[in-house]
């Protein structure tokens, strides 16, 4: 009853003027809300965990940026090696918080990036050799792996897990430039197409095209963001919070920090608004 309640609370958090930056901030802290619960429930029902473990979130919800209109990315760092009976205590427990979260309007990630897939539901030393492959041989696929859960963010359990797994991953990016140039052309992907006004297709252009503003307008300064936090060696997560570092860091001018968060806000804004009006 209250998951079938959140598209409201969007429309009354935006007519109420609320900006992106808020918005993402109230949307996270329900689903970090409704997993926990979840997780308390799950244990209820099977038991005391048999090790200690973090679910972490990642994407959007890692950073706090979410919306209503998102699915679901976390995962499970296990503090050690399990056996079958662990690794089935887990399963049972990713199984029943990710279908709770799919039934309170938080949908499963079409690309399976969550708990209940075994790939992601792994030991800390299993995630470290997961991290190096990816920074050792930076293929698309690797840096987008690794991209989702750079943003990873502890939302019950052991803490310590997850900080350990940054501190490792830090030290391996910043002597990485193979890696660091990977996250760049990546972050470079996706361009605001040519038929915006002022490009030089517009003119040719006889009816309004649609445009994917997440795609190419969000992500990019998201990833931007992400990257100057890497090379600062920076583990904040939100991107609003990343530009903010890389100016007080010098990396990045005060006007251009000022323009890409006044981007990112224009943005996310005008997708929430959007997403509004397609829920009305």
């Amino acid at each position: 009853q209250l998951g079938s309640r959140l598209p409201a609370l969007q429309i009354r958090l935006i007519r109420d003027g609320t900006d992106a930056n808020a918005l993402g901030h109230a949307i996270s802290d329900l689903a970090d809300a409704f997993t926990q619960r979840f997780i308390r429930l799950a244990e209820d029902s099977l038991g005391k965990p048999p090790m200690a473990y973090a679910w972490v979130a990642s994407g959007s919800q890692g950073r706090r940026e979410q919306t209503v209109h998102t699915d679901q990315d976390n995962a499970l760092i296990l503090y050690g090696t399990a056996d079958r009976e662990v690794f089935g205590y887990f399963e049972q427990l990713a199984e029943q918080v990710t279908t709770g979260l799919d039934a309170c309007g938080f949908v499963l990630c079409s690309g399976e990036v969550m708990a209940r897939n075994p790939e992601w539901r792994q030991p800390l030393d299993q995630w470290e050799r997961n991290f190096k492959g990816w920074i050792e041989q930076p293929e698309r696929k690797s840096v987008m792996l690794a991209q989702n859960f750079l943003d990873l963010r502890c939302i019950h359990g052991e803490d310590a897990l997850l900080e350990r797994l940054r501190r490792r991953v830090l030290t391996l990016t910043r002597h990485s430039t193979g890696f660091m140039a990977a996250l760049a052309m990546e972050a470079l992907r996706d361009r605001p197409p040519q038929w915006l006004p002022g490009g030089r297709l517009w003119r040719f252009t006889r009816r309004p095209p649609v445009m994917n503003i997440k795609q190419v307008g969000i992500l990019p300064i998201v990833g931007l963001a992400r990257l100057l936090a890497l090379a600062d060696g920076v583990m904040v997560l939100g991107t609003r919070d990343r530009i903010q570092a890389a100016v007080a860091s010098g990396r990045l001018s005060e006007s251009g920090g000022r323009d890409l968060t006044a981007a990112w806000d224009c943005m996310a804004l005008m997708r929430a608004r959007h997403q509004v009006r397609c829920l009305e």
